[in-house]
């Protein structure tokens, strides 16, 4: 069905561009607010993608990933600009705000509210110790749920590179976290159900 509406998009149907706009503009907008904390910058951004989709319609290629190209299309727009106005990767920005967050059910199973924010403080030392390339992949496999094809041709690797930088980022968190490295996912997960609902 998605490939579908591409289809249809290419061949000019502005009902299928207004479909698009639809499924993807809250998703893009959540991913790019995990590189540039700048609501503004991201929302032209996300309106440059479609500008540049429509531009280049009748030379899209309709592949199993054609999904991925608009994220792709905004990650480099972004990283464009950042280049000028050096704006920080926003994903500790994100656990900082999500601070006191923790869902109750996941707390009382899993964490005493005393413990709560020392764990906070491992979490985020943890991805301090990341790059910023690891920290993009580790978002994008675990809290937009893609796959190492996916990951891989967002970030412009192969699936090899994609599986060594997530493999090499999650050692490093497990080393730092120890037994509190389950704690890491369930906060991931968090910041996909939170980002999905953006009216």
């Amino acid at each position: 069905m998605s490939r579908l509406l591409w289809q249809r998009f290419k061949e000019g149907d502005d009902q299928a561009l207004s479909s698009l706009f639809e499924k993807y503009a809250n998703d893009l907008y959540s991913y790019g607010m995990k590189i540039a904390n700048n609501e503004d910058l991201v929302k032209d951004c996300v309106q440059e993608v479609f500008i540049q989709l429509i531009n280049k319609r009748q030379t899209l290629s309709i592949s199993s990933q054609i999904h991925v190209f608009p994220f792709k299309i905004l990650r480099n727009k972004l990283f464009e600009e950042l280049r000028t106005i050096n704006r920080k990767n926003a994903i500790l920005y994100a656990l900082k705000e999500q601070e006191s967050e923790f869902e109750d059910n996941i707390e009382s199973s899993l964490i005493d509210i005393e413990q709560k924010e020392a764990i906070q403080k491992r979490i985020e030392s943890a991805l301090n110790q990341l790059s910023k390339r690891q920290q993009e992949a580790i978002y994008l496999r675990y809290s937009e749920g893609l796959s190492y094809d996916e990951v891989a041709e967002l970030m412009g690797l192969d699936k090899a590179s994609a599986r060594t930088l997530v493999y090499r980022a999650l050692k490093t968190i497990r080393d730092i976290l120890g037994d509190s490295f389950v704690l890491f996912f369930i906060q991931m997960k968090q910041f996909s159900f939170r980002f999905y609902c953006i009216e």
